[in-house]
């Protein structure tokens, strides 16, 4: 209107509101720190686009932008914005506009630009001269990639006093979460699989149970307590740990529900205790209402050849905290004891005998080292020496030494003293537990058979005997501590094989291999 064209850059400072965009101001210029997160998404030279502008042919020329997010965050002086203390030295800053791409960068269009605002050249250093110090600019597929990238890059950097806001962009990333699903949850993946389980886990129902699947919590009526002179309540709290990498890598879990009650069993039948309820828990990355319910299913069948109940538990889906396609397995069991009968007893001495029962593979411990140690041998091969595949041998379910003691126990309780779960630790960090002190164990190698599969990982392995009976239990899941003069007949009411290995000596303690 005023015969007085315009060329150059117009800058528009605007801002969301309830009631729509807002105009803050207009700048004849670039805005800053604006410009710095909107530059680096355009494609097209802005030498090109400067020229189009000179000659009058900005509307012929193409503007193409990159389908990305760019987020910028401002590094401040100290003081900054009323009184900002300049003359910081400014570490490593690196090169102008460098583009960085911090660890964990899997885009190769991810990256950081670093652009310098308040600072001076100080001989060799790079110092601080105004309240607005760097700029640093994260471009990535998203804006939480744009933001990971810019504060990674923003934290490398340091001067004294440097402050940063470090709330920059939250909202963005809010408006993109979604619903409950978005988030990598699935409720009806959760109602699916308590549907699938739930037939299972009323089946170890009985009498006792007031209420269960479905509740708060369970409830168990416990007048079972009046058959007992003195009761106590004994529990127990354990996971599979690693044995369910094995189990998902072979595409077989369900074993896993019964490996934990089991142990957990074994966990109080060494005080003498009798399972009467159980608790799970099952997490993983994604539900897979099938999969959880197979591993679920195969803890109440554990629980139910007991007499147990599995009372109540909880599946959870937590993605970030798993990996993708992988589950964490743990539960809780509480068990009914006689204080009167409660094992082990204190009348351990010199001269006591071991006897070991056989384990049904590695159980759920050692985990960690048989992956290493077998890593290169595929699960569906038949290893040397071997009659099952390997994924076979180490997804044997733990066993379950209730039925094999139960009438020793029951009936002839006098002539035990104690029994030792061999779980992590093996059979030298086990059998300290029970002993009294001023004494100690001494175990035989070679008077028990070892399986082939331990044998297998002694041999490929090239550990000594104390590293290996520490980590696995190497074919001994259980040990009883009885007299010398009563292990005939102790071995004669275990209706299984049963070998002698080793005794009780005086010591501190611990337990020698020999």
């Amino acid at each position: 209107a005023e015969g007085v064209p315009f060329v150059g850059v117009l800058f528009a400072g605007i801002m969301l509101t309830d009631d729509g965009p807002r105009v803050i101001e207009f700048n004849a210029r670039f805005g800053d720190p604006e410009t710095q997160a909107l530059l680096p998404l355009m494609e097209t030279d802005l030498v090109e686009v400067a020229l189009a502008c000179c000659v009058g042919r900005l509307a012929e020329t193409p503007l193409r932008f990159r389908d990305d997010v760019a987020v910028t965050v401002v590094l401040a002086a100290p003081g900054y914005p009323a009184y900002p203390e300049i003359g910081a030295v400014i570490k490593d800053l690196g090169l102008v506009n460098e583009t960085h791409q911090p660890p964990g960068a899997n885009d190769h269009a991810s990256g950081a630009l670093v652009f310098q605002a308040g600072t001076e050249r100080n001989g060799d250093e790079i110092v601080t001269a105004g309240g607005r110090v760097l700029s640093v600019t994260g471009v990535g597929r998203d804006v939480a990639t744009a933001r990971a990238m810019a504060f990674a890059r923003a934290n490398q950097i340091d001067f004294a006093g440097k402050q940063m806001r470090r709330d920059i962009a939250w909202r963005a990333i809010a408006r993109t979460a979604g619903g409950y699903a978005e988030s990598g949850v699935d409720i009806d993946a959760g109602h699916e699989t308590v549907d699938r389980m739930k037939a299972a886990v009323q089946a170890t129902y009985n009498s006792a149970v007031v209420a269960g699947v479905g509740s708060f919590g369970g409830v168990l009526d416990l007048a079972e307590l009046k058959r007992y002179d003195h009761p106590v309540l004994v529990a127990s709290n354990d996971g599979v740990g690693t044995k369910v990498m094995v189990g998902v890598a072979a595409n077989n879990v369900a074993g896993l529900g019964a490996d934990l009650v089991n142990h957990c069993i074994n966990d109080i039948l060494v005080q003498n205790a009798r399972p009467i309820a159980f608790l799970d828990y099952v997490a993983a990355a994604k539900l897979e209402p099938v999969k959880i319910a197979a591993v679920v299913s195969s803890m109440a069948d554990a629980c139910g050849a007991v007499g147990c109940v599995l009372l109540g538990g909880e599946t959870a889906e937590m993605p970030g905290v798993y990996h993708d396609g992988h589950l964490d397995v743990a539960g809780t069991i509480i068990g009914l004891a006689d204080r009167n009968a409660l094992l082990p007893r204190i009348d351990i001495v010199p001269g006591d005998v071991l006897i070991g029962l056989g384990s049904s593979g590695p159980h759920t411990n050692g985990y960690s080292l048989l992956r290493r140690v077998l890593a290169g041998i595929p699960l569906d091969v038949i290893p040397d020496g071997m009659s099952v595949p390997l994924g076979e041998a180490l997804l044997a379910v733990h066993r379950n030494y209730l039925p094999v003691l139960e009438n020793l126990l029951d009936n002839h309780l006098p002539l035990v003293k104690a029994l030792v779960h061999i779980t992590g630790g093996g059979l030298l960090d086990n059998p300290p537990r029970i002993l009294p002190e001023g004494t100690a164990a001494k175990v035989k190698l070679g008077s028990w058979p070892v399986p082939p599969l331990f044998q297998l990982v002694r041999d490929a392995s090239g550990l000594d005997a104390d590293e290996l009976h520490r980590t696995l239990n190497m074919g001994v899941g259980m040990v009883l501590v009885v007299a010398a003069a009563d292990a005939a007949a102790v071995q004669a009411e275990i209706n299984e094989n049963s070998w002698i290995i080793g005794e009780i000596i005086e010591g501190n303690r611990t337990v020698t291999l020999y």
